[in-house]
C-alpha cells in the first residue's frame, strides 16, 4: 500500500509526498472542499468545516460525501491516512457525548475543523474511532494517519487501544503495517545502528549507506519500502530550490511505487498505485500525477478560492 514523507527543502520549503496505492478502481482525483462545508459523517452526524483544504478524494458511489485519503488545509497542515492492517482497535459503535467519527471520516475533521497540529493533539481525547463501513464500501478500513506543518513537525496518530494520542516521527516517513515503532526498530537493524529510535546516528548511518552506492531495499513490502524511503530522506543532499525538491520527491515516490496490472484489475486484493501526490504546505500547492496519464496537475489552493468558493469540487482524474 501508501508510502509518504514529509521533506524540508534548503530553500525552507515544507513538503509533505505520497503514493495512494488502493485496491479499488474508483477514480481518485484532486478535490477542493469550502469553508463551512456541511458534510454528514458515516455515522449519520452532521459537521461543518472551518477551513478550505485541497487533497486527493474520491466520491462515494451511493451517498453525496467525499471519501479524502490526504490533504492541506489554507492554514498548512497536512493529513494523510495510510493502511494499518492488523494492528487498529476501533469501537464498536458511537459513545454519547464524544465526537464520533469512522476512520473516513478523519481527515475532514482534523482538515476542515483545526487551524494547527497543536489543536489536533488537544481534540484527540474527545475522539472516538467507529469502525462502520463508509457508504458501499465492503470493508471498515485499517488505517493510521501521519500529518505535518509549516514549522517542519511531523505527527503519527495510531488507533492501538485506548485513547486516540500523537507521537512525533522524527524520521518523517510512513508505509503500512507495522506500527511507526517497528518500522525504526527495522530501520536502525538495517543500518546496524544501536537503539529503537530515530536518532543523529541514525541519519549518519542513511548518509554513509547513500553514499556506499549499495542497492536499496525493493519490492512491495511496506518495511522495505520504510527502509528505502527513510535511507533516501536523510542520505541525500537537501534539494536547494522549491522545484528540484517537488522533482525529487516524485522520482523517490516513482522508486517504491506499486505497478498496475490490467490481468488483476478485476481482483479484489489487486493494490497499485492511483496517484503521487507532493504538497507545498507553503506555498498550499497540490501536485498530483495519475497512474492513468501521468500528466502532471499543479492545484493552488488561493486566498480567492477560500474566500469566494463555497461549493466543493472534484477535478478531473486525468
Amino acid at each position: 500500500m501508501c508510502t509518504s514523507l514529509t521533506y524540508t527543502a534548503a530553500s525552507g520549503h515544507h513538503f509533505f509526498a505520497r503514493t495512494m496505492d488502493f485496491p479499488t478502481t474508483t477514480p481518485w482525483r484532486p478535490v477542493f472542499l469550502p469553508r463551512n462545508y456541511h458534510w454528514r459523517t458515516a455515522l449519520g452526524d452532521s459537521r461543518t468545516t472551518r477551513y478550505a483544504l485541497l487533497g486527493g478524494g474520491r466520491i462515494a458511489s451511493d451517498f453525496s460525501a467525499y471519501l479524502m485519503a490526504d490533504g492541506v488545509n489554507e492554514t498548512g497542515i497536512t493529513c494523510a491516512e495510510l493502511y494499518l492492517p492488523g494492528a487498529v482497535d476501533y469501537a464498536d459503535g458511537p459513545v454519547a457525548g464524544r465526537i464520533n467519527l469512522t476512520p473516513q471520516d478523519f481527515i475532514n475533521w482534523v482538515l476542515g475543523e483545526h487551524a494547527t497540529l497543536a489543536e489536533v493533539v488537544a481534540d484527540l481525547p474527545q475522539v472516538t474511532l467507529v469502525g462502520k463501513k463508509w457508504g458501499a464500501d465492503r470493508y471498515v478500513y485499517p488505517f493510521h494517519w501521519i500529518l505535518s506543518d509549516r514549522q517542519g513537525q511531523t505527527l503519527v496518530i495510531e488507533p492501538t487501544g485506548g485513547p486516540l494520542t500523537a507521537q512525533v516521527n522524527v524520521a518523517g516517513v510512513l508505509t503500512n503495517t507495522p506500527i511507526l515503532a517497528t518500522h525504526l526498530q527495522n530501520l536502525n537493524d538495517f543500518l546496524q545502528v544501536p537503539g529503537t529510535t530515530f536518532t543523529t546516528a541514525t541519519r549518519q548511518a542513511a548518509q554513509a549507506y547513500i553514499a556506499s552506492g549499495q542497492p536499496l531495499p525493493a519490492g512491495p513490502v511496506p518495511t522495505r519500502r520504510f527502509v528505502h524511503t527513510a535511507l533516501r530522506r536523510w542520505g541525500t543532499p537537501l534539494a536547494t530550490t522549491t522545484a528540484a525538491a517537488t522533482t525529487q520527491l516524485f522520482r523517490w515516490l516513482a522508486e517504491v511505487q506499486l505497478p498496475y496490472d490490467p490481468l488483476r484489475r478485476h481482483e479484489g486484493n489487486h493494490n497499485y498505485t492511483h496517484y503521487r501526490g507532493v504538497i507545498d504546505l507553503d506555498r498550499l500547492t497540490y501536485n498530483f500525477i495519475p497512474r492513468t496519464t501521468h500528466r502532471l496537475q499543479q492545484i493552488k489552493l488561493t486566498p480567492e478560492m477560500v474566500v469566494h468558493r463555497h461549493f466543493p469540487h472534484a477535478y478531473s482524474a486525468d
